[in-house]
């Protein structure tokens, strides 16, 4: 163990993360791609390349593995949990032919590509196979993998920019259906082409054992945390958890991936606590993901850009159009709206570690062409994993779900003389010696700045039992109605229908435009947030306000939810 590397690794990795995520909210672009790139300055591989000295050493990063391996492990874990029985009984079949269309059509164009290019331009022929079976095999290992989508990066941008709506929560559990079915058609096509002699008991282990050992450890989990209190004590369990899965995934020589994702599918979908449990990860987990990416950036292989030829740009390019065809067709086959298809191809482009990981074993276990493939992955995860956060955040940002002040820097940095002198004057107070101090106006936020956009609505002639079965899974208690143009009807709120269940006869006869309330309290987009605190505190008992359009009362703008009201003023009083 080379302990003086390892210290001084992780001293560049967090001061190097803290300038470059500064860095990247300087030039509006997400922080993770500022850490991404601290990483990749840090690491071997730029230095080889440019003959300088390595801040990160090859050694450090074999050390840091387990950094990577919990940190991932944690995300899987989120992701996971995103695939909750009551998104997916809300969506019903709609997001399986959303699922079926982005990732059906991900890989054939990939599979497609990768085969004609082989067999009418490289021509790449190996050991004891023809033409043909040489170009099928790459074909069909990169189709599967280029399913994979980056958990890692799309949920710390969704976390950083605050996004939270119907494509957020589409992109999240397309994310995670993605890397299992990823997973899953590697384990079937690699035993079907590298290992056909194995009995097919061996192969159903590798694709079942993940997720029977995930399925396990996690019901124990859920089981384990109705005992538990303090958050403190949930943070132990979930990360005592992973720890467990990964290292029985290891040592039983199954996916440990996969069986994390099925830790965090089984816990969100078994235990009552799930959101307190993740709440309380979400105070711990932040240092280990910025370590994750930053360790990733340094991972990175700029020269293998040099390598990937023709394949790797053609991978590239396929990938990239099945992402953004294959959402829009898949929408189009769920039934959900053309801009839901467009704004989450977007944010499904990043690739990382999945498709590494895959790439690695393909490597280990298929010598003759697994270093070509890693080789053509390896290179185009460099393209992916620096543009993805960027077309993950203009998806998000396009669909309305992005609030304007999330879009806007934090603070701006804070000059030498100015830090100085706060410095100086904190610990003049410090010693009890007075000093004046100013209090500044909130500033001129307004409500448009934090509202969300992209709103999900109810149609005014929606039937009173279907109307209950979006409700019973939503996280929301107050819903918009609309009529057919889109105009706005007004709001239902659930505590006003609950009377309603009591009456078997009624519901039959009843729509969601008999419940809508025209009396509601809507905001303004030009309110100041002043203005809107005071309106919240008059009316404490309303979690969500319209905002309309004052000249318009007709047109729905977006809703302002209680809790970004009061983050965006907390967090302004703070500044």
């Amino acid at each position: 163990m080379h302990l003086p590397a390892i210290i001084s690794a992780l001293a560049v990795i967090y001061c190097g993360a803290l300038v470059g995520g500064r860095l990247a909210g300087l030039f509006h672009v997400p922080r993770v791609t500022g850490y991404l790139l601290t990483g990749l300055l840090a690491g071997p591989s730029f230095a080889h390349v440019c003959g300088l000295p390595q801040l990160i050493t090859p050694a450090a990063l074999d050390e840091l593995r387990l950094v990577s391996d919990v940190a991932l492990g944690l995300i899987l874990l989120n992701i996971g949990g995103q695939c909750r029985a009551e998104h997916l009984k809300r969506w019903k079949q709609r997001i399986v032919w959303f699922a079926c269309g982005e990732i059906g059509l991900t890989f054939a164009l990939v599979t497609a590509s990768v085969a004609f290019l082989n067999l009418a331009v490289l021509q790449t022929v190996l050991p004891g196979l023809s033409l043909w079976q040489t170009s099928l095999a790459f074909a069909l290992l990169l189709g599967v993998i280029a399913i994979a989508t980056a958990p890692a990066a799309t949920l710390m941008v969704v976390r950083e920019y605050e996004a939270d709506g119907p494509v957020t929560h589409t992109t999240l559990t397309l994310v995670g259906l993605n890397n299992i079915v990823s997973l899953l058609a590697f384990i079937a096509v690699g035993h079907w082409l590298l290992r056909p002699t194995e009995g097919a008991g061996v192969m159903l282990w590798q694709m079942f054992g993940p997720l029977l050992i995930g399925s396990l450890i996690g019901f124990v989990v859920s089981v384990w945390a109705q005992r538990l209190e303090a958050a403190n004590e949930q943070k132990l369990l979930l990360i005592g958890a992973v720890f467990a899965v990964t290292g029985m995934g290891r040592w039983l020589g199954i996916s440990p991936l996969l069986a994390t994702l099925a830790l965090g599918l089984v816990l969100a979908n078994s235990s009552p606590r799930w959101h307190r449990l993740v709440e309380a990860l979400r105070q711990i987990d932040y240092p280990l993901y910025v370590a994750f990416f930053v360790i990733a950036g340094a991972n990175l292989h700029l020269e293998t850009l040099r390598h990937i030829g023709l394949l790797g740009i053609g991978y590239v390019v396929a990938r990239t159009l099945g992402k953004l065809l294959g959402a829009r067709l898949g929408a189009r086959l769920g039934g959900f709206s053309s801009n839901r298809g467009v704004c989450t191809g977007f944010s499904l482009l990043a690739q990382a570690g999945v498709a590494i990981g895959l790439a690695g074993t393909l490597a280990r276990q298929w010598p003759a062409g697994g270093h070509l493939l890693e080789t053509v992955v390896l290179g185009s995860v460099v393209l992916f994993e620096l543009v993805g956060p960027l077309a993950i955040r203009h998806g998000l940002v396009r669909a309305g779900e992005v609030p304007i002040l999330s879009l806007l820097e934090k603070r701006a940095p804070q000059g030498t003389i100015e830090g100085l002198h706060n410095v100086v004057q904190h610990f003049r107070s410090s010693l009890g010696i007075p000093a004046g101090h100013r209090l500044r106006d909130p500033g001129d936020i307004l409500v448009k700045h934090i509202m969300r956009r992209n709103v999900e609505t109810i149609l005014n002639s929606t039937p009173f039992n279907e109307l209950l079965h979006l409700i019973a899974h939503s996280r929301y208690d107050r819903f918009p109605v609309v009529d057919a143009d889109g105009h706005f009807v007004g709001m239902i709120n659930y505590t006003e229908i609950r009377n309603l269940l009591f009456e078997p006869a009624l519901t039959k006869l009843v729509v969601a435009s008999d419940l809508a309330s025209e009396g509601h309290i809507a905001m303004h987009p030009d309110q100041s947030l002043r203005d809107a605190l005071a309106v919240l505190q008059q009316y404490r008992y309303i979690s969500y306000f319209p905002v309309i359009d004052p000249e318009q009362p007709d047109r729905l703008l977006g809703i302002l939810s209680q809790n970004d009201l009061l983050a965006a003023f907390r967090r302004n009083q703070n500044d």
